[in-house]
């Protein structure tokens, strides 16, 4: 399989000694998506609301008239306005009032900081709080900042898609490989890390520095690193095999960009959410692979926060990411909808990628708080094996 799309650059570096789960840095940047933001209309706030699903409660109605009072929706988000556009749009159309929603495109810990030291004074302005992050998420939980709000949509998902208390499943992007197909030979289209690592072990000269990574003292490097050494058969020889190798970043925007640019040739444990649509968008340049051998899945969440100032708004917000339309909608944007019969034909969805690789071949990561401790000692594990 093959394409992927483009973020903005920031520099390379080779992880150190230092606290790991950090995030990504990124610029603030409050964007302003799917409405006007000077509020709705008269009519947009008398519009009717499309049908919800039969099997929503009849008390539902009093969250839908609430929201017409609230118009807005803010959102801190590590997200691209990319992937948030078809959501947006699709939402404002089931309820039109609601046009005025912004989310952020922050770095992965920035949305948990800024939260947290706004909620500290009693002044955020934040909704909802969205992020792939693994591990922050599990520090999260711990500070009990949920709304627990049961949505209706519970029963028709799996198990899993609520990942911790009042933390909410709303796409299953797969890491994937990027590579340039102009700078290698068709020969040299990697089909996983093992595959990878058997095409720089044949020139080292060639490839000594081309690969790019995703550095594990990221909060999502480390989720999609460790989430292939932990449950992919030999990752950590694979690993040992393609590290020395490999350059660290701290963004995916960066690690597609340095591909476009040719400086390096591969890019290894991207999210799908960004890779795909870039190399979906890049005009044959770029190709882009699942890794064959086992390919992790990392999930990106949604949390309505108890400090919501727009509360209805959030909850008919994240009912519509998980419902049959908003997974479409999903789709739409680049990410991976999971939600079973989704009508989506943009992307796969989980459940293409595991008849695709076979289940036993998919390994979603699971939100868990990780010590500081553990973090240190995989981050002077992967040291030694990039050496």
């Amino acid at each position: 399989m093959s394409t992927d799309r483009i973020d903005a650059p920031s520099a390379h570096a080779r992880p150190t000694r230092r606290r790991v789960l950090r995030g990504a840095t990124a610029a603030g940047v409050l964007a302003a998506t799917g409405g006007t933001l000077s509020g709705c209309t008269a009519d947009e706030a008398n519009a009717a609301a499309q049908p919800v699903p039969a099997y929503y409660p009849a008390a539902y109605d009093r969250i839908v008239d609430r929201s017409r009072h609230e118009q807005k929706l803010l959102i801190y988000s590590n997200t691209s306005q990319t992937n948030w556009q078809p959501v947006f749009e699709a939402f404002t159309r089931r309820y039109p009032w609601l046009s005025d929603i912004r989310a952020t495109n922050l770095g992965g810990s920035a949305v948990y900081e800024r939260y947290y030291s706004e909620a500290a004074s009693s002044t955020s302005p934040a909704d909802l709080l969205v992020n792939n992050g693994g591990p922050l998420w599990g520090d999260y939980a711990t500070r009990k900042a949920a709304d627990r709000y049961r949505s209706p949509e519970r029963d028709h998902l799996p198990g899993w898609a609520e990942a911790l208390p009042g933390v909410w499943t709303f796409s299953t992007d797969p890491v994937v490989v990027l590579y340039n197909r102009k700078t290698i030979d068709r020969s040299q289209f990697p089909t996983g890390l093992k595959s990878l690592a058997r095409i720089v072990e044949a020139k080292p000269s060639r490839f000594r520095g081309k690969v790019g990574v995703y550095d594990p003292s990221n909060a999502f490097g480390y989720s999609s690193n460790e989430g292939y050494t932990s449950a992919v058969a030999d990752g950590w020889d694979t690993f040992r095999r393609l590290l020395p190798f490999a350059r660290a970043d701290h963004s995916s925007g960066t690690l597609v960009e340095k591909v476009v640019s040719g400086e390096y040739d591969f890019s290894i444990n991207l999210s799908g959410g960004v890779a795909i649509p870039a190399a979906e968008d890049s005009g044959g340049l770029l190709g882009w692979s699942y890794c064959e051998e086992g390919t992790v899945v990392v999930p990106r969440a949604a949390s309505i926060v108890k400090t919501a100032p727009h509360p209805n708004a959030a909850r008919l917000f994240l009912d519509f990411l998980l419902s049959a339309d908003g997974q479409a909608a999903v789709a739409a944007g680049g990410l991976v909808p999971y939600r079973p019969g989704v009508r989506q034909d943009a992307i796969d969805s989980l459940q293409d990628l595991e008849r695709t690789l076979g289940r036993d071949r998919v390994h979603r990561y699971r939100y868990v708080r990780v010590p500081e401790r553990t973090q240190h000692a995989y981050l002077e594990r992967w040291e030694k094996a990039a050496g």
